[in-house]
């Protein structure tokens, strides 16, 4: 018995969905949509590649026999750790959250709230942190989790039992064609009159 092979897929383009693609939409992507659970673990990535920064330096630090307060900060090595862990928290925090208001179904320029001292941060972290998303479709596409990969396996399934039925249609018809011919009726045995002499052939009496 051979099994169909079902494949999902993440959009129209016909990209192949994995926890990988989904990740680096997460992280790096700016469209769709995603939830608050996403958004918090976007922040908590940043928190990690901080630490991962800060490790970094120590790091270099140590290999160069300086202690980290008295490195100095005109270092090649130290800028460009600083700058490559700045750029990606930047970014992550930029994708993450312009997503969260496409769910809020807010333009992604909301999310330049937070160059605003102070009070930027602390709004996005409220809005995007703890607002529930628009239910349904919005401008910005479908809900998270929502994406087309349940519409084209129901589909396939759809085109699945299509071609079955398709298949058994031949072999019911020839059923058909062969349940359908009649045998010939029997024929009903003739009775046969008793052949006797007739009235004018009788003796009387």
């Amino acid at each position: 018995m051979r099994v169909p092979l079902v494949t999902f897929y993440f959009d129209d383009a016909i990209t192949p969905v994995t926890n990988g693609g989904v990740y680096m939409n997460l992280f790096f992507g700016f469209s769709g949509r995603i939830g608050r659970g996403q958004w918090w673990l976007a922040q908590l990535a940043i928190l990690v590649l901080l630490v991962v920064t800060l490790a970094a330096l120590v790091h270099v630090a140590g290999a160069s026999g300086h202690r980290l307060g008295s490195f100095p900060s005109k270092s090649l090595s130290v800028n460009l750790v600083l700058l490559i862990g700045g750029a990606l928290s930047l970014w992550i925090n930029f994708a993450a959250t312009i997503k969260r208001y496409h769910d809020l179904d807010k333009s992604g320029r909301w999310s330049l709230i937070l160059f605003i001292p102070y009070i930027g941060g602390l709004w996005v972290l409220v809005e995007c942190g703890f607002f529930s998303g628009s239910d349904g479709n919005n401008d910005y596409g479908p809900p998270p989790g929502a994406d087309g990969s349940r519409n084209d396996l129901n589909a396939h399934i759809s085109r699945m039992k299509v071609e079955r039925f398709a298949q058994q249609q031949p072999r019911s018809a020839g059923m058909v064609r062969q349940t359908g011919r009649t045998d010939p009726a029997p024929v009903a045995p003739q009775t046969r009159r008793p052949t006797g002499p007739t009235g004018f052939g009788r003796r009387g009496l």
